[in-house]
């Protein structure tokens, strides 16, 4: 099975494999073994098959440009009677629009900082989503086998900005494709600078048949059915 990466923007980091390394911790191991008494390190993560194994799966999320988030306060608004009014009612700068909601904000530097051109324009690259959250137009896109899916998981022990899980089909990506490529949700919590290239989520492929899996208990009694 391979996921083909394709790059849309010139800007556009695509997903890197990470792999666990082995040869330090045998190095370091080595190390206590032959020039230390009494400590050793021996049982290191990396030499833990199960625990390769999952940091190893999927691939990593890239960010593509350097920048200082902070949290993004948002007030979900009318989006249809009178939105501009509900703007000055809650004393909020900016209105993004997203279907059939307006969402207020105060005015963030980062929020329209990396503008990007496409034949429509200039874009921003990110888009106030709700909750807290923006969508981060990744600039890339991943060619996903219809029946798969694609499993959006945060890094673990990241601190400051969250990713929420999320589940992409490949007729999402698709249609991504057809605009910025793929776009994920992240949510500042804190101020936070994030590096060009440094990873900030992961991506899972996963088949349908596992999202329709189901649990079985055969050692558990059925319930009997309740008696008047």
């Amino acid at each position: 099975m391979e996921v083909p990466f394709r790059q849309i923007q010139p800007w556009a980091l695509v997903p890197s494999k990470y792999e666990v390394d082995r040869q330090r911790s045998r190095s370091d191991a080595a190390v206590y073994r032959e020039n230390f008494r009494f400590v050793r390190a021996e049982r290191r993560p990396e030499y833990c098959a199960p625990w390769v194994m999952g940091r190893e799966l999927g691939w990593q999320v890239l960010s593509p440009v350097d920048i200082t988030f902070t949290p993004l306060d948002q007030i979900e608004l009318d989006g249809v009677t009178e939105p501009e009014a509900a703007g000055r009612a809650v004393n909020r700068t900016e209105l993004w629009q997203r279907e059939k909601s307006h969402l207020a904000v105060e005015k963030s530097s980062w929020l329209h900082l990396h503008q990007f051109s496409t034949p429509r324009g200039w874009e921003n690259m990110f888009l106030v989503n709700g909750a807290g959250t923006v969508e981060w137009r990744m600039g890339w896109t991943a060619d996903v086998p219809r029946g798969y899916f694609l499993l959006i998981l945060p890094l673990e022990g990241a601190t400051g900005l969250e990713v929420p899980v999320g589940i992409l089909s490949s007729s999402i990506t698709a249609r991504m494709a057809k605009e910025h490529g793929l776009s994920i949700a992240v949510k500042p919590t804190a101020t936070t600078t994030v590096r060009r290239g440094q990873p900030i989520a992961r991506i899972v492929l996963l088949h349908a048949d596992s999202l329709q899996a189901k649990a079985l208990y055969p050692d558990t009694a059925e319930a009997e059915p309740a008696r008047d």
